[in-house]
């Protein structure tokens, strides 16, 4: 009873470290943001926000035309989060959106500590203190508080550890619907959190799996699991199969990721760096590193554990399991350099990765390469489990068994096997001991046993598991996460805030903000949020395709440019407006119409006010008059140009 009391300490500990990492958001969540990515995290607002929209006006949680008018934005092709965002809804509305992301933030890091905590001390037998290690190290290491910054449907892995337990059962006989369905259920929510990480898992245990499976097994193992994984697919696919049609066929679909964000990918040198959220960091060189990619940080172990990760890997070379884990944390190191290397900074284009041909495969070409330094800090985190307990805690309880032993007088006193509580069977898969027996393999009878040579028994634990002790606590603790900056949102054009909109705008108003760049797509997600979804407006921060070419069907952050946008791409770097050409009258009312807008908005304050202000004046006149200032921005009523 005292050691399952343990468990509600342990986590309380990893949701209370988790908020520590978050304090300077939850001073105020409805008013702060995360500095260094500000832009998903008033995209996942928006998001949450929309979610609640099924409740209050029974909108669909897959698509919206609130942002990217008339086209809209498939919500499953993004990063709805609706797994955890439907469920909070009441809290969204009652208390506010930033509260709601705030506590999804949290449970994404906690969540993932406390799921693999479970796991491995439940599922995979190891000790306490060797699961809450490694479920703090994988709660908490660098790449999953760099995710959080930002992306808690990818830091949120709560759901993963269980799903690898529940593929591993699969071999068990017996329980197949049960087992399938479970596997199923843990499919279906982890799909509405993130489908990335859901591959990433596959791909994960099937390289672990070659690694670990004796060939001579292969066939057995495979019968045994067939079934309860036919329940497992054909179940999950019937949850799934009108989301994921909508996804891949409905509209505003994309096939894959531009090439720029597939060339995203890790520095060699970086996992024998310190990142910026780490205790021992340093932001400078991470940033260099990783091209201050804030929220892809996601290698960064240091370099004393990637010594002492090599050292016990050596060590443990016998076991199968310490094996299988270095092969799976190999592999996915060397594709996460992506297609072209980087050292140093450096840009190798002659050196190419072996992800050079595997990055325009159906699914693979979805994938961002630095993330799968992901699957490298699941490999990191068993590893760690599987060095402590063998390589410490199991050195410690037989030398305490040992000196029990010494000290009997009478060789009755010997407690019963039974008796002794901490010595229960370890299974193999996270490796009880470099030699044990294979889970997947359980022999009919017990293999004979050889006499034990005459051994020396020491007076007091062993050196070397105080060496390997002293080891962990040097690589471990440099990685101790800092809190994630959090700064005061910048405050809303007043016609955005407080209901202003419905005196100053007209009937269904749709929204075109000028200049239309990169900017202001992220403006426009937290103005679509505060504006309750009663202004629509055509642009945003997505992914979606290019719609102003039909042929591009990789996906693309935002709409695509059209005339306008990219003129105004270049009026903004003019000092004086330019005089604009009947072409470029044409193009505005083109535009217009197609964006059948209401009203055309720009900032006050903008730094190329005047400039943009003028030019504004000149394309929509004669019909529209000059611009004027309506609750901090400039404001055209362009319907005399759309209505017809």
């Amino acid at each position: 009873m005292l050691v399952r009391a343990i468990d509600p300490l342990v986590m309380l500990g990893y949701v209370l470290s988790a908020v520590y990492v978050l304090q300077h958001l939850w001073a105020d969540p409805n008013g702060r943001y995360l500095a260094l990515n500000f832009q998903d995290h008033f995209t996942f607002e928006w998001f949450l926000t929309h979610a609640t929209e099924l409740f209050t006006h029974g909108h669909s949680p897959f698509f919206s035309d609130d942002v990217n008018y008339p086209m809209g934005v498939n919500l499953m092709a993004n990063t709805s989060i609706l797994t955890v965002a439907l469920p909070l809804t009441p809290v969204t509305l009652w208390l506010g959106v930033g509260v709601t992301f705030a506590i999804i933030s949290t449970l994404a890091i906690a969540g993932t500590a406390a799921g693999w905590y479970w796991v491995l001390s439940r599922e995979f037998g190891r000790s306490r203190i060797a699961a809450g290690v490694a479920g703090a190290f994988l709660g908490f290491a660098p790449a999953i508080i760099s995710q959080a910054a930002g992306h808690p449907n990818i830091a949120g892995q709560g759901l993963i550890p269980l799903i690898v337990a529940a593929v591993l059962r699969l071999r068990h006989p017996g329980r197949v619907w049960r087992r399938g369905l479970w596997l199923a259920a843990l499919v279906v929510l982890q799909a509405g959190i993130n489908e990335e990480m859901l591959f990433f898992t596959a791909l994960g245990l099937a390289v672990f799996l070659l690694a670990y499976i004796p060939p001579r097994q292969l066939p057995s193992l495979t019968r045994a699991a067939l079934p309860k994984l036919g329940v497992a697919v054909l179940a999950a696919v019937a949850v799934l199969a009108y989301p994921l049609y909508f996804q891949f066929w409905g509209p505003q679909t994309y096939r894959g990721l531009d090439s720029g964000v597939r060339a995203i990918n890790l520095d060699i040198l970086s996992y024998f760096n310190f990142g910026r959220y780490s205790l021992a960091g340093d932001v400078a060189e991470a940033a260099r590193l990783n091209r201050d990619g804030a929220s892809e940080e996601n290698s960064f172990f240091g370099l004393p554990l990637i010594i002492l990760l090599l050292a016990g890997s050596v060590t443990l070379w016998r076991s199968r399991l310490s094996r299988a884990l270095f092969v799976t944390g190999f592999v996915f190191m060397i594709c996460s350099f992506g297609d072209v290397l980087r050292y140093n900074g450096i840009d190798y284009h002659d050196a190419h990765g072996p992800w050079h041909w595997i990055a325009t495969l159906p699914l693979f070409d979805s994938i961002v390469p630095t993330r799968l330094g992901l699957i490298v800090t699941v490999a990191v985190g068993v590893q760690v489990a599987l060095l402590i307990d063998v390589l410490v805690v199991e050195r410690l309880r037989l030398a305490f068994v040992i000196e029990e032993f010494e000290e009997l007088e009478d060789f009755s006193d010997i407690p019963e096997l039974d008796d002794i509580s901490d010595l229960d069977h370890v299974p193999a898969l996270v490796g009880s001991a470099p030699t044990a027996v294979s889970v997947f393999h359980t022999p009919a009878t017990p293999p004979p046993v050889s006499p034990a040579p005459p051994v020396s028994l020491p007076n007091g634990p062993p050196i070397s598991a105080l060496v390997w002790a002293l080891a962990l606590v040097i690589a471990l603790v440099p990685l101790i996460p800092l809190p994630q900056p959090a700064a005061e949102r910048p405050a809303l054009p007043a016609i955005f805030a407080d209901a202003n909109w419905r005196k100053d705008l007209p009937p269904n108003p749709v929204v075109v903000t000028l200049p239309n760049g990169w900017n202001e797509n992220f403006n426009i997600m937290r103005w679509s949020t505060d504006t309750r979804f009663e202004v629509k407006f055509v642009a945003g921060y997505f992914l979606g395709p290019n719609d102003t070419d039909p042929t591009d069907k990789n996906a693309h952050f935002g709409p695509g440019w059209r005339n306008t946008t990219s003129y105004f791409l270049w009026v903004r770097t003019q000092l004086v407006s330019p005089t604009v050409t009947p072409a470029q009258r044409e193009d505005m009312r083109e535009d217009l119409k197609f964006w059948k807008a209401t009203t055309i908005v720009f900032p006050v304050g903008w730094r190329d006010e005047r400039v943009i202000r003028e030019t504004i004046d000149k394309l929509v006149a004669p019909e529209v008059a000059p611009g004027r200032i309506v609750d901090g921005v400039w404001l055209w009523d362009v319907r005399p140009i759309t209505a017809g």
